[in-house]
């Protein structure tokens, strides 16, 4: 007994180990089907080559960009200034920006930010004075309690005093008092709103340095034969000029331009390096394309705008003056990918399509198996049953 199921266990090892088993396939002599069969069988060979392979570039290794840009922003405008300031002594209420004064801060990573529209409030001291009349804090003498001393004001600019007294603005409304710098910024200040022609003629140049390290390669976007007299216009003559007119700029945004200039907004720069590594190995350039993230018209929170003070020393008290700007700030952001031959990405995208193969044999058993007139023949041949003892193939 012991040695019968060592030799079987001795078989079954040997059978296991040392024998090849294949597929049985059916020859089934029958032209339409076979026509059928190669045209599948085509229609997924020129889909792993036309499409995996070639198109998809399933013969190539990716890598995706990395990089940074810097930003230079060009041209002078005329601004125009209004409003009802005590400390607006001038006459002249035009103005000239040049880069220092709307390009602020002058330098940032992958961004700039140019100054639209500002709002200056000047000789501001702390102490006690009336809040404005956008503020909408009315009272009476006799009526204060909106005014509950030592809460900060709805726009925070101060605290409540606690007392009602006449708006510098007009004296005939008697409005909630505060503490704070004083004059508050909404009741005594002055408007400086860009000229939007002189805007339009700024220029942008931007220099774009990346590198995809897989590869060892590092690409700029300023090409050796570059003239630096070009204007970007989004024409294919022009596809590798740095530089970019703000006009056209604007131009590819849809949206209010009066409320983006006055309220600012947000605007992104996409660069996308799609490059093949394999037909221009030192010559990429990326392309271009301009969106609008944040508008000057949006329902919820609308624009751009940020607050500075500059300090100073003068009569005995400390003094500023308060800036409100709003303005453009523009975001580069760089995509694509760098692609280059890679013999093992070409037999597993060869691989993976061959797969598809099966497709065809699996559509003509389908027809022979359940349509074709000739399907009980083709079981016949096709399918062996094999009947094991103690198993009722009828149950």
């Amino acid at each position: 007994m012991g040695g019968s199921v060592k030799d079987s266990c001795s078989s079954l090892f040997r059978s296991v180990l040392f024998s090849y088993s294949t597929v049985k396939l059916v020859k089934v002599p029958n032209t339409p089907i076979g026509i059928l069969n190669r045209i599948l069988q085509l229609g997924i060979l020129l889909y792993i080559i036309g499409y995996i392979v070639v198109w998809k570039r399933g013969y190539q290794q990716f890598q995706e960009p990395h990089g940074t840009s810097v930003i230079k922003v060009k041209g002078i405008a005329r601004v125009t200034g209004s409003g009802n300031s005590t400390y607006f002594t001038s006459d002249d209420t035009k103005y000239i920006w040049d880069t220092a004064e709307y390009e602020m801060p002058p330098i940032e990573n992958n961004a700039f930010f140019v100054a639209t529209h500002q709002t200056i409030t000047r000789n501001q001291t702390q102490g006690k004075c009336p809040t404005a009349l956008d503020d909408k804090l009315f009272c009476t003498a006799k009526n204060k309690t909106i005014c509950v001393a030592g809460k900060p004001t709805r726009n925070t600019f101060g605290f409540y005093t606690g007392d009602c007294v006449p708006s510098q603005e007009d004296d005939n409304i008697t409005v909630c008092e505060m503490e704070g710098w004083c004059p508050e910024e909404l009741s005594d200040s002055l408007d400086y709103v860009i000229n939007e022609q002189d805007l339009r003629s700024f220029t942008i140049f931007l220099k774009t340095m990346v590198s995809f390290s897989l590869f060892k390669k590092k690409l700029r976007n300023i090409q050796t034969d570059v003239d630096f007299q070009c204007r970007f216009d989004g024409t294919a003559a022009t596809a590798s000029c740095p530089i970019f007119p703000m006009g056209y700029i604007l131009d590819q945004l849809d949206t209010n331009k009066t409320a983006l200039l006055l309220e600012g907004g947000l605007i992104e720069i996409l660069q996308d390096w799609s490059c093949n590594f394999d037909l221009h190995p030192k010559s990429c350039t990326p392309k271009y394309e301009f969106s609008l993230l944040q508008s000057g018209d949006d329902a919820l929170s609308p624009g751009i705008n940020y607050r500075s003070a500059q300090k100073y020393y003068e009569g005995g008290r400390d003094r500023r003056t308060l800036s409100k700007v709003y303005g453009l700030r523009f975001v580069v952001t760089i995509s694509g990918k760098g692609g280059q031959f890679n013999i093992v990405n070409l037999f597993v995208a060869i691989g993976s399509g061959i797969g598809f193969m099966v497709i065809a044999g699996i559509v003509c058993d389908a027809i022979f198996m359940y349509v074709h007139r000739s399907r009980r023949k083709y079981r016949e041949g096709k399918i062996s049953i094999c009947e094991v003892e103690g198993y009722d193939a009828m149950a």
